[in-house]
């Protein structure tokens, strides 16, 4: 209300300055009064006045003009300059920051009209700008650009957006416009099919639509629908061009996504399947066919009841009630295919909500995962068999430790035999683990227990026998038999010298009453004398007497003057993993 309308009064004279309050005060208003502009500035609110009525003689000695450091605090005030001559106003009316001139005597109501004017049109500009304002926010939340180019006068208007779009100043010169400004800025690839389009236009009924790219000086690419008209006049003479501009990249891009999106459920492997509320199926990708081997044609508008197996539908019914209260699920379970086989699925699902943000159904993603069961089913296999071997392997080590300690041998001795045990051992485990435990060839444990040997293969070491894949424990046991027939024959046997030869040699017999069997033979020759030892140690015990003992069959070694003998007779059902063919071969 105009009555509540806050105004300052500055005027050194302080006969003035009271008769001004006066005669303002009498019609309502709130008035304020400052004797000098420094005064004002400090004393008072500047940014709360509605009218500050300024006399000449309260102007600053030095620096901005006093209008300037008003105008600074609260830029929309009006300013009413008044003085006491004309030669006082003439000094000030060169600023650009004064709303109005009195010079007095002046009448009450000749002060009290001009402060009501200036109170309207402060009031009328406010709300211009409040217009103005809103418009702007429209456009904004809308992301609209106005563009209107009177091409009779040449000159044209746009907005804020509009220049944005376009690197055009924010405010129109008064020249005459240049379409190349715009034209410069569209996507090379879109001008001639844009130029055109609006030629068609102009020759048609006027009214436009089109989406085309524009390029901004930072190289990046927008989307822009324009719709508009072209004005013409009673000739037919085209006058003026209006158009309304949005940027569409994102809805651009959104619609790449979606087109992206739907290729990839299109060819995607993996079954993607939405339901509604009643978990009835209503759509079905290639990969659901492929998985369950039924055509979209067979399914959709089928409840998914077919496809679970009776025990676990009481687990999809609670799962799917999470899904419907609007809850992401995953989970593993099983699902039928069309030929009754169960599968093994991996199933993940999301709520999809409609348009009004309530939810209407699901969308499923279900992955055939009975590879990777099997997998885990082998690994938990092989985790448990790797324990079971870790401590047959530990109880082997305690026996060598012991029967190898047990001797009357000396620290430095028992460290180096003992260490040359486990470096066996242990390339028995490398062979074992390199194929997941499942076995091992034999003609590779012999080499590798012979590993120092490797140039003497096919002149002084012969191999004659079929490959064969032993089981776990066997190529345990034979490869501790193996490390103590060799460490002997490099100490005191045939690979002692340059002339002796070692043979070893295999062969699978039926025997009527105990089954087929294998037969294992280690045979040195032309090597120095050898006479049997005068104590037997470990490597003597496991070569006479454990290694056939724990393959359910028996072994012996003998020291005749010719060379070593050791000979291995076990049940094939305690050493081969797999069928093999019999033929003996002999191995480089």
């Amino acid at each position: 209300m105009e009555s509540l309308a806050k105004l300052l009064v500055v005027d050194h004279d302080e006969k003035s300055r009271a008769e001004k309050i006066r005669v303002l005060e009498s019609a309502g208003w709130s008035v304020s009064a400052a004797a000098s502009g420094d005064e004002a500035l400090r004393d008072y609110d500047i940014a709360s006045c509605e009218v500050v009525i300024l006399d000449t003689n309260a102007r600053q000695t030095d620096g901005p003009t006093l209008c300037q450091l008003i105008k600074q605090r609260n830029p929309t005030v009006p300013i009413l300059r008044t003085a006491r001559n004309g030669l006082d106003l003439a000094e000030t009316n060169s600023d650009s920051q004064i709303n109005g001139y009195l010079i007095e005597p002046f009448e009450p109501l000749e002060l009290l009209s001009f402060v009501r004017s200036l109170l309207r049109l402060n009031k009328m500009r406010v709300a211009l700008h409040d217009a103005e304002a809103r418009l702007q926010l429209a456009q904004d939340a809308g992301g609209l650009t106005v563009f209107d180019w009177n091409l009779v006068t040449g000159r044209a208007i746009w907005s804020e957006k509009f220049a944005e779009l376009f690197q055009l100043p924010a405010n129109a010169a008064d020249e005459p416009f240049n379409p190349e400004i715009i034209a410069r800025h569209v996507h090379p690839d879109d001008r001639v099919g844009l130029s055109e389009y609006y030629k068609s236009a102009i020759s048609g009924s006027g009214q436009f639509e089109r989406d085309f790219r524009v390029v901004s000086s930072d190289g990046a690419v927008h989307w822009i629908t324009a719709r508009g008209k072209l004005i013409k006049d009673s000739l037919g003479r085209l006058e003026r061009i209006l158009c309304l501009n949005l940027d569409i990249t994102e809805r651009k891009h959104s619609d790449l996504r979606n087109a992206q999106l739907a290729a990839i459920v299109a060819s995607s492997i993996d079954a993607i399947v939405s339901v509604d509320f009643s978990d009835t199926i209503l759509t079905w990708n290639n990969g659901a066919e492929q998985l369950f081997d039924y055509k979209a044609q067979e399914v959709l508008g089928r409840k998914t009841d077919f496809l679970v197996p009776p025990e676990h539908l009481a687990e999809r019914q609670t799962i799917m009630r999470q899904l419907m209260k609007g809850e992401a699920i995953e989970y593993q379970t099983q699902r039928r295919r069309k030929d009754g086989q169960t599968i093994d699925v991996w199933i993940r699902g999301a709520p999809v909500p409609g348009l009004g943000g309530s939810l209407v159904g699901g969308s499923l993603i279900i992955r055939d995962i009975s590879a990777q069961t099997q997998r885990e089913a082998h690994i938990r296999f092989l985790m448990r068999e790797l324990t079971h071997r870790s401590k047959n392997l530990l109880a082997v080590i305690q026996a060598m430790a012991r029967q190898s300690l047990s001797l009357l041998s000396s620290p430095e001795e028992f460290v180096a035999r003992f260490s040359e045990r486990l470096s066996g051992l242990a390339g028995s485990h490398d062979l074992l683990s390199s194929d997941d435990w499942a076995g091992a060839s034999l003609v590779q444990l012999i080499r590798s227990q012979l590993q120092h040997y490797n140039d003497l293969f096919g002149t002084r070491i012969h191999l004659e026998g079929p490959d064969l894949i032993l089981r776990p424990e066997a190529a345990q046991n034979i490869g501790i038999a193996l490390h103590e027939l060799s460490t002997n024959a490099a100490k005191f046997g045939a690979l002692s010298d340059s002339d002796g030869t070692v043979t070893v040699s295999w062969k699978i017999v039926t025997d009527a009453q105990q089954g087929r069997r294998m037969q294992m033979r280690w045979e040195e020759h032309s090597g120095p004398p050898v006479a049997p030892p005068g104590h037997k140690g470990f490597g003597h015990m496991v070569m006479d007497r454990i290694t056939g003992q724990a393959l359910g069959g028996r072994s012996q070694a003998q020291f005749e003057p010719g060379g070593v003998c050791w000979v291995l007779d076990v049940p094939m059902s305690s050493v081969v993993r797999e069928p093999v063919h019999e033929a003996t071969v002999p191995h480089v």
